[in-house]
């Protein structure tokens, strides 16, 4: 099992890179195999289809796809920016969505997020699972959604409430 763990904020003390590599810690102890992939390699210029006809999908994006394609299981850690997600995120769905075979597709997707916030990224979560529901991954139904996150809540995370979202979809 091959899990890749996507997480869509790239600040450097971000909430949602800790609990990513959270989760890897804990899949990995599991035997799981891990890719961790850095957010800073989901950037790409905001989708513009005037853009897509001159230059085509940036490769970042084709990275992208590719390391979804090889994944068994991908799991997608989210902040929440004003209800959403944020845009270095909802831009890499959206490019990876103009590839021609779309990298999404019948893969299994878990949503996971952290906010210092009580509803801990849930809206940014169902916006994600609309959209990668209609590029026909199959969205496991638990969040992982850590609400009042902080550097220890994250930490401190149940292993149980872990391995069970973990294993969706197995």
């Amino acid at each position: 099992m091959t899990i890749l763990i996507l997480a869509g904020s790239s600040r450097k003390e971000s909430l949602n890179k800790k609990l990513q590599k959270r989760l890897a810690q804990r899949a990995e102890e599991l035997g799981m195999n891990c890719h961790v992939y850095p957010p800073e390699d989901l950037d790409a210029p905001i989708y513009n289809g005037d853009d897509e006809d001159e230059k085509g999908v940036p490769a970042s994006i084709q990275k992208l796809a590719t390391a979804i394609r090889d994944a068994n299981k991908i799991i997608v850690v989210t902040p929440e920016y004003n209800g959403g997600p944020p845009p270095l995120l909802k831009n890499a769905v959206d490019w990876s969505s103009r590839l021609e075979q779309i990298p999404w597709e019948k893969k299994t997707v878990l949503l996971a997020g952290a906010s210092p916030g009580r509803l801990g990224a849930m809206r940014s979560m169902n916006h994600l699972r609309i959209s990668l529901s209609d590029l026909k991954a199959w969205v496991a139904p638990l969040f992982g959604s850590v609400p009042h996150a902080s550097d220890e809540t994250i930490a401190e995370l149940d292993n149980d409430f872990l391995d069970g979202f973990l294993q969706q979809g197995d």
